[in-house]
């Protein structure tokens, strides 16, 4: 077996050897970390189908059927000026854009990690060679080479086919190993052929870092593919890229008025749909409060006519409208079954609505006296036997009156007006007739609340004969 070939890789056979291969490794992460921030950003190409390309400053991330990726839009090459951007995957040739970024990580490979890992590689192989030289049980030496091939050709398929043909003379070393002991146990000599089946480098060549006008041109480009929520900042980028440009670069006056005539169109767009949005959802409410279910729903064909006509230029802001409209058509169809309920029932509450007239009105003539003991005035005892009297009558009167459904809280408000009151005359006496504030402090509370149930009551039983309204 030769040993003047150079050790190459970092694979091995034995427990003790794999032990090795795990200490090593931690050591190549932290190399590649190290390489990884003093190393320059790698140039992702994306190729479209129409045959143009996008630079991107780093890896791109394909999510669901979006390509999210970073464009350098001017600047240095130190510090670029970067732009998001998110085009739609049917626009990529991937063929071509997988190709080119394998070629690509395999040259950044190459002059970042790869020596390092390279050198880790060759110090294992020779280690792993050691360890069979010194075994003597043959088919435990055939083992150990063949394991150790087999590491050997992953690692090379693994790191980008860097320095294949290396490696693939270093996997015949292995090869020699296992003829040559196959030999000399005297085994049948069998050509294993396995050198052939190593990885090769990608062959993609690469592109060159663009150039001012191109990454500008690039710009421009990209804009008619970006979701509309990134199309004017990336336009106004390069428009700002171009503001730092001379007049003597002759290639600038027809790109800015492009790029002005572009951020023209973009701005006009969102105002034609701001407006669209505007009136649109203006007379939405306006249907919608009227219980216009039919006028509601006619806005949405509407909307996707003028969508249409706009050029169908923004997706996203037309999905919120329809979402909009949506809900206002689902309040405009409650407030209509409401509404039809409510007429249904019309006769029944305008008919409650005059039995409890006159209670209501018999405890509001009392208002003026229950004033009187919530302010500490002068009560005589004429005023709160009438007061007492009124409040009797009322009481009768509301117990005479079946209430329906949607009069159960005014007949309620004012039940607990008539027995406040009551509390606020009895507490008002007992304060006359023992000159004590705490008892006048309570009978001024039950007044003040009495008061306020009355009105309240008043409030309702006006909204029990209204149509019912969008809340």
């Amino acid at each position: 077996m030769s040993t003047s070939f150079p050790p190459l890789i970092h694979m091995f056979s034995t427990a003790a050897v794999r032990s090795a291969f795990a200490s090593l490794m931690i050591v190549v992460c932290a190399s590649h970390a190290d390489a990884q921030s003093s190393a320059n950003v790698t140039l992702y190409r994306i190729f479209l189908q129409d045959g143009t390309t996008l630079v991107s400053y780093g890896d791109y991330a394909r999510v669901a059927d979006r390509v999210v990726l970073s464009v350098p839009m001017g600047g240095s090459s130190s510090a670029p000026n970067i732009q998001l951007l998110t085009i739609p995957a049917s626009v990529v040739d991937w063929e071509r854009t997988d190709a080119y970024a394998e070629s690509a990580r395999a040259a950044h490979y190459a002059v970042t990690r790869g020596p390092d890992d390279y050198a880790l590689l060759a110090s294992a192989v020779a280690r792993a060679l050691s360890d069979i030289a010194v075994t003597r049980d043959s088919a435990t030496k055939i083992a150990m080479a063949g394991e150790a091939r087999q590491n050997v050709t992953r690692w090379v398929a693994e790191h980008y086919g860097y320095r294949a043909s290396d490696v693939a003379q270093l996997a015949g070393m292995f090869d020699d190993v296992i003829a040559e002991t196959r030999a000399a146990s005297g085994a049948a000599n069998v050509d294993l052929a396995l050198v052939a089946n190593m990885a090769v480098p990608p062959s993609m060549p690469l592109m060159g870092p663009p150039t001012l006008p191109e990454s500008l041109e690039q710009g421009l480009r990209a804009a008619t593919l970006a979701e509309p929520s990134e199309r004017l900042s990336l336009l106004r980028a390069v428009a700002a890229t171009l503001s730092t440009v001379g007049p003597e670069a002759t290639w600038s006056g027809s790109l800015r008025a492009r790029v002005s005539a572009a951020i023209a169109g973009e701005e006009r767009t969102d105002r034609d749909y701001a407006t669209l949005s505007r009136d649109v959802l203006r007379t939405a409410d306006r249907r919608a409060r009227d219980a216009d279910v039919r006028g509601v729903a006619r806005l949405l064909s509407r909307v996707l006519q003028d969508d249409q006509r706009l050029g169908n230029r923004r997706p996203q802001a037309i999905a919120s409208l329809l979402a909009s409209l949506d809900a206002r058509l689902d309040s405009a169809r409650r407030l209509r079954l409401a509404r039809d309920q409510w007429e249904g029932r019309l006769d029944l509450l305008r008919g409650y609505s005059r039995l409890i007239s006159e209670p209501l009105a018999t405890l509001r003539r009392g208002r003026s006296s229950l004033e009187r003991i919530r302010q500490f005035e002068a009560t005589s005892r004429v005023m709160l036997q009438r007061l007492t009297d009124r409040t009797a009558d009322a009481s009768r009167q509301l117990s005479a009156v079946t209430p329906p459904v949607e009069g159960e809280t005014i007949q309620g408000l004012l039940t607990s007006a008539a027995q406040l009151t009551s509390r606020a005359v009895s507490a008002r006496q007992r304060a006359v007739a023992s000159g004590e504030m705490p008892t006048a402090w309570e009978a001024a509370s039950a007044a003040a609340g009495a008061i306020m149930l009355i009105e309240r009551a008043s409030d309702e039983l006006q909204r029990l004969t209204k149509a019912p309204e969008l809340k």
